[in-house]
C-alpha cells in the first residue's frame, strides 16, 4: 500500500515543476508586438508594467484559491455560476470565449506582422488581411487532426519563441541605449496617470490566460503550500522577461522607428546584429506567432463545447469528429475571426493589433471581475469567512477588482463601446437558452410564490 502512494506521490509535480508549467502557459506570442504599443505611450510605461504585475499577481492568487476549495471543470466560469447563478455563468461563458477567439485574432496580426518584414506588400490592409485569413483556414484544417498534433507543433513553436524572448531580453542590454530609452517618457498628450492606466490595459494582453497557470490539486504536492508559491515564482518570471524584452528594445530602437515597427523584435535584432540576425528573429518569430495557433484555436472551442452539453450554446458547438474535435464550432469562429480581421484591417499592424487586444481584455476582464468576487462568497458559504485566510484574500480581491477596473477604464472608448454592446446582448440571448431549458424541463426559478 505504502508504495502504491509513493508512486502516485512521485508523479504529482513539485514546486519547480508548477513553477515552469505557470510561466509558460503565460510566456508566448503575445507579447511579440507589445513593445511597438507600449512605445506609442511612452517610458511613462514601465509604470504601467508595475500595476498590471500587482493586479495580476492578486488575480493569479485569487483563482489559485478558489480552484482549491472548489476544483471545476469550466474554471474561472464555473465559479461565476457557483456564487452569481446561471445567467451570470452564461454571460461568462460568453464574454471568455469571445476574449479567446479575439485573442486569437492578434495572434494572426502579430504573425503577419512580422511576416512583412520579408513581404513588405503584406503592409497594405488587404493583402494583409486576406494572407490572415488564409493562415487562419489552414490552421483551422490542422486543428481537426486533434489536440496531440497541434501540441507537436506547439512544442517546437514555444522553443522559437522563448529564443528570441530570452536573448533580447538577456543580451540586449549591451546596446542598450537610456537616451532612447527616455527620449519620449509620455508620448499620449494626456495625464501620465491616463498613460500608465493605458499600459497597464495593453500590458495585461501578455498575462491573459493567467486562470490556466494553475493546475488541479489532484496533480500538484500539498498543493495548499505548492500552488500559490508557483504562481508567484513563475509570474515573476514571466513578468521579469517581458518588462526586460520591452525596456531593452525601447533602449535599442529609436522612437520613431519603433512606433511604426510592425516586428519590433526583428528591428531590436537588425539594430543589434546586423540584418541577417533581424531575418532569423523575423522567422523565429513568425514560427511562434502562428505556431501558437492551432492550439489555441482548439483550446477556444472547449468553453463553447461545455456550453452545448449544459445547453447554453447550440448543439453544433458540442459535434466532434472522429478526432474529437469540435469542428463546426472551429468552422464557426473561423468565420468570425475572418471578420474581425477585415474589419480591423488598418495599413498600421501596430494599430490594428492594439485594437484587438483591447477587445480581447475588455472580454476578459468581466469573467474576471465575477471570479474575483466569486470567491469571498464560496468562503462564506463554506463557513470559511472568520478565517485568516479570508481577511488576506479579501484584500487580494479588493487588489484584483481596483486593477481591473483600472484596465477597464484604459482599454479605449472602443472597446468600452463593443465591449457594452456585447454585454447588453447576453440579455435577450440569454432569454433563448432559457425557453430553450424550459422545453427540456432543466429550468428552474429560484424564488417562491408568496401568494400561497
Amino acid at each position: 500500500m505504502s508504495s502504491q502512494i509513493s508512486a502516485k506521490q512521485a508523479n504529482k509535480m513539485g514546486i519547480l515543476a508548477l513553477t515552469i508549467v505557470c510561466a509558460s502557459n503565460m510566456m508566448g506570442s503575445g507579447v511579440f508586438m507589445l513593445p511597438t504599443n507600449l512605445a506609442t505611450i511612452g517610458s511613462v510605461s514601465i509604470f504601467g508594467w508595475v500595476v498590471t504585475i500587482i493586479g495580476v499577481m492578486a488575480l493569479a492568487l485569487v483563482f489559485a484559491k478558489t480552484s482549491l476549495l472548489t476544483p471545476r471543470t469550466g474554471g474561472i466560469v464555473a465559479y461565476a455560476n457557483d456564487a452569481f447563478g446561471p445567467f451570470i455563468g452564461f454571460q461568462s461563458t460568453i464574454c471568455y470565449w469571445i476574449s479567446a477567439w479575439v485573442g486569437n485574432v492578434a495572434l494572426l496580426v502579430a504573425g503577419i506582422g512580422y511576416l512583412s518584414y520579408f513581404f513588405p506588400a503584406l503592409k497594405h490592409p488587404l493583402t494583409g488581411a486576406i494572407t490572415a485569413i488564409v493562415i487562419l483556414w489552414a490552421f483551422v484544417v490542422l486543428a481537426s487532426f486533434g489536440a496531440r498534433t497541434a501540441g507537436r507543433v506547439q512544442s517546437f513553436t514555444a522553443i522559437c519563441g522563448f529564443i528570441i524572448i530570452f536573448g533580447v531580453a538577456i543580451l540586449g542590454w549591451w546596446w542598450f541605449d537610456p537616451h532612447n530609452y527616455f527620449q519620449v517618457w509620455n508620448a499620449t498628450g494626456e495625464s501620465n496617470t491616463h498613460a500608465i492606466i493605458s499600459s497597464s490595459s495593453i500590458a495585461l494582453w501578455g498575462f491573459l490566460g493567467i486562470e490556466s497557470a494553475c493546475v488541479s490539486s489532484g496533480q500538484v504536492e500539498n498543493p495548499e503550500k505548492t500552488v500559490p508559491k508557483a504562481t508567484i515564482y513563475g509570474l515573476l518570471i514571466t513578468s521579469v522577461c517581458y518588462v526586460a524584452s520591452c525596456a531593452v528594445i525601447m533602449g535599442i530602437v529609436p522612437h520613431d522607428v519603433l512606433i511604426k515597427s510592425p516586428a519590433p523584435f526583428a528591428s531590436a535584432a537588425n539594430y543589434m546584429f546586423g540584418p541577417t540576425a533581424g531575418n532569423v528573429a523575423s522567422a523565429l518569430s513568425v514560427i511562434a506567432c502562428f505556431g501558437s495557433i492551432c492550439g489555441w484555436l482548439i483550446l477556444q472551442s472547449e468553453a463553447p463545447r461545455a456550453g452545448a452539453k449544459s445547453g447554453i450554446f447550440p448543439k453544433f458547438f458540442g459535434d466532434v469528429n472522429k478526432n474529437d474535435v469540435p469542428v463546426k464550432s472551429l468552422v464557426f469562429t473561423g468565420v468570425l475571426m475572418s471578420i474581425v480581421l477585415l474589419m480591423t484591417a488598418s495599413p498600421n499592424l501596430a494599430k490594428q493589433f492594439q485594437v484587438i487586444i483591447l477587445m480581447s481584455v475588455f472580454a476578459s476582464l468581466l469573467p474576471y471581475m465575477y471570479a474575483l468576487v466569486a470567491l469571498p462568497i464560496i468562503m462564506s458559504a463554506k463557513k470559511l469567512n472568520k478565517t485568516h485566510s479570508y481577511m488576506t484574500y479579501g484584500a487580494l480581491v479588493i487588489i484584483g477588482m481596483i486593477y481591473s477596473l483600472f484596465s477597464l477604464l484604459g482599454s479605449g472608448n472602443s472597446a468600452i463601446f463593443w465591449g457594452i454592446t456585447m454585454m447588453v446582448c447576453t440579455v435577450p440571448l440569454y432569454a433563448l437558452v432559457a425557453a430553450g431549458k424550459a422545453k427540456r424541463g432543466d429550468l428552474e426559478l429560484y424564488i417562491k410564490d408568496t401568494d400561497k
